[in-house]
């Protein structure tokens, strides 16, 4: 039972300078000619992703980074028209782009909407220039309610702003006061993440600010979720506030442990080759590397066959994210694995009150799990 993805993750990687705090996988631009030699081997990539997986019709597209908008509009459709030829598309596909709000203008944007390109996910992360400063951003919060205007005027389907809170020297007030600018400004979806001091960062290597206490972030954290769902945002994931209807479909085939296609140096995929045997491969990180293997025709990947600990863990990592929990038809259904294989590390953490089941047959973390979800997903690493 081969199964065709219905998602595809595009990366590009090149961004203008490197976030103190980011931990994904970027590099900064130095050479202009990269983008359009990059651009032609992405195609490549592409077509070489489709001869495995050419029965896919997929729901989602998601171009991240590095700084995706790096690309001029005509590279961005060069690679959605390349797998629009390569792939059988949705109708009513969700094609989200990444954005930086300093570096684009109106123009660009319905550029880039006419490629293609239907939803924006824009990396505002605080409307305090004091803490923008703070984390290495180079854009102002004018630079943030300009993007978003202009968006709407050219009438994307949905848009994202990404905000961060834990910020070096925030406080409970200037939190709030992020978030009634964001509010204030209503987008689509809302993503809501925790600074994490990630040890490859430049940032965990330089002290500067100090981070708010934890007992601090947990205040924070619970007052602005408090502003947002009063809003009428909708709190589907652990970071994900959407109204009615524009959830991600993309983050939401992700913590469903779906599966979807990897493009792009650094960009990891996962397929199932039979119902009980699935596989997760990534891409070179470094691009250089990766164009190079693109050019020779070499395996620009590696991939890994998931063992039944593997597929529990990944499983658990990514649905235990979701406010709605999950299902124990589909515990089975999406790893191939009996209900029993868990059923008693459930039952211990139900008695520790971190679990709760629900007569739907339906298991979900409750307030206490959440609150700790990283200690209670990696109870399920013990298999």
């Amino acid at each position: 039972m081969f199964s065709y993805p219905s998602s595809i993750y595009v990366h590009l990687p090149w961004c203008h300078s490197k976030y103190p705090y980011c931990d994904f996988n970027s590099t900064v631009l130095a050479d202009e000619s990269d983008l359009s030699k990059y651009t032609k081997l992405i195609v490549k990539d592409i077509e070489n992703e489709a001869s495995k997986f050419e029965k896919s019709k997929l729901r989602t597209i998601f171009i991240g980074g590095g700084t995706p908008n790096l690309f001029d509009p005509l590279s961005i459709s060069e690679i959605l028209n390349s797998i629009n030829t390569n792939f059988d598309i949705e109708s009513n596909c969700e094609i989200t782009m990444e954005i930086n709000p300093r570096s684009i203008n109106e123009a660009e944007l319905m550029q880039y909407r006419a490629a293609g390109v239907n939803r924006l996910s824009v990396g505002a992360q605080s409307f305090n220039q004091k803490l923008l400063k703070s984390i290495g951003r180079d854009h102002d919060p004018e630079d943030i309610v300009s993007v978003f205007k202009a968006a709407g005027k050219v009438e994307f389907k949905s848009i994202n702003i990404d905000m961060m809170f834990g910020l070096p020297d925030q406080t409970r007030v200037t939190a709030k006061d992020d978030i009634r600018e964001v509010i204030e400004l209503s987008p689509e979806h809302i993503s809501y993440y925790q600074l994490t001091d990630e040890q490859n960062t430049n940032y965990f290597c330089d002290k500067s600010g100090g981070l708010p206490s934890d007992d601090e972030q947990n205040y924070i954290q619970e007052d602005c979720v408090s502003l947002l769902e009063s809003a009428g945002y909708i709190r589907y994931e652990i970071t994900s506030f959407s109204k009615k209807n524009f959830e991600c479909k993309h983050n939401l085939n992700y913590f469903r442990f779906g599966d979807y296609i990897a493009v792009g140096a650094g960009a990891h995929g996962k397929f199932r080759l039979t119902k009980n045997n699935m596989i997760r491969y990534h891409k070179s990180s470094d691009p250089h590397i990766y164009m190079k293997n693109i050019i020779s025709n070499k395996s620009s990947y590696t991939e890994k066959l998931l063992s039944n600990s593997d597929k529990i863990f990944e499983f658990m990592l990514n649905n235990l994210r979701l406010m709605s929990g999950f299902s124990i038809v589909h515990f089975e259904s999406a790893t191939g694995l009996k209900y029993d294989t868990i059923e008693r590390k459930l039952s211990e953490l139900n008695n520790l009150n971190l679990m709760e089941y629900y007569p739907n047959g339906y298991w979900k973390p409750t307030a206490l799990g959440f609150k700790f979800l990283d200690n209670l997903q990696c109870e399920f690493l013990k298999f």
